[in-house]
């Protein structure tokens, strides 16, 4: 009698009984929010010590990024540098002339067909950088003037070579021709041709010197043999008492 009350005023659970309810109605309780929860782990792990490793692991990163975009930044510039040393080796050293679309053509080599497929030969051998060199001074000296004022200061050019042996560029710079080099014009590049390949002249005179009245005056080369005038340039070769001198260094053209 006494075990059965027992067991009556203690009943034992029964499986469903024992089972918790997830449902938070049904124990009674409220679900927290997501901030709050996140706040109670961060005020349990200290704010301060928190916020330190953020700031170390942003920095972390940002050095990452900073030394990743580097190398790869250094590399880009090798790759850059790589290739415009193999476009420098590709092409052939000095000037390159082109016609049409964009054709490199090496004149020295093609006036040098020419001269021989006509039967003679050139009366001044000029490399590239000459030829070009040259071409843009006639264009700084005569642009304005006609094509045979432009073959006079070729000839000019090309007489001063003659008689002294020095390279148009020492004749240029002892003879103080124009500083400028700009680019040379299609009738300044056909000058040369005319002059240093075929040998065409302006007169049979051997004119070494020219300059301009309108723009400065000029004693010295008034005191020379007067030649001819073309335009606005006075051309003169060198007289009877300079013959066989290299002429005046300092206002030579």
């Amino acid at each position: 009698m006494y075990a059965q009350s027992k067991r009556s005023a203690y009943p034992q659970p029964t499986k469903q009984q024992g089972i918790r309810s997830r449902n938070p109605a049904r124990n009674g309780r409220k679900s927290k929010p997501i901030l709050y929860r996140l706040r109670k782990i961060c005020k349990r792990y200290n704010w301060a010590r928190i916020g330190a490793a953020l700031l170390i692991l942003g920095a972390a990163a940002f050095t990452v990024w900073g030394v990743s975009h580097f190398i790869n930044r250094g590399s880009d510039t090798e790759a850059a540098a790589e290739t415009r040393a193999t476009e420098a080796a590709v092409e052939p050293e000095g000037y390159i002339f082109k016609y049409g679309e964009g054709y490199v053509v090496d004149m020295e080599q093609l006036t040098a067909a020419w001269a021989s497929e006509a039967g003679f030969e050139k009366r001044y051998e000029l490399t590239d950088d000459e030829r070009l060199e040259i071409a843009q001074v006639l264009t700084a000296e005569a642009d304005g003037e006609p094509f045979a004022g432009k073959v006079a200061v070729a000839q000019c050019i090309l007489q001063t070579c003659e008689d002294t042996d020095m390279r148009p560029h020492e004749v240029l710079n002892m003879y103080s021709y124009s500083k400028r080099r700009p680019e040379p014009s299609d009738e300044a590049l056909e000058a040369v041709a005319a002059v240093f390949d075929f040998g065409h002249v302006a007169t049979t005179e051997p004119i070494k010197y020219f300059y301009a009245p309108a723009l400065t005056d000029s004693e010295w080369h008034e005191s020379q043999a007067y030649v001819m005038t073309i335009n606005n340039h006075k051309f003169f070769k060198e007289a009877d008492h300079d013959a066989g001198s290299s002429g005046n260094e300092t206002g030579g053209h």
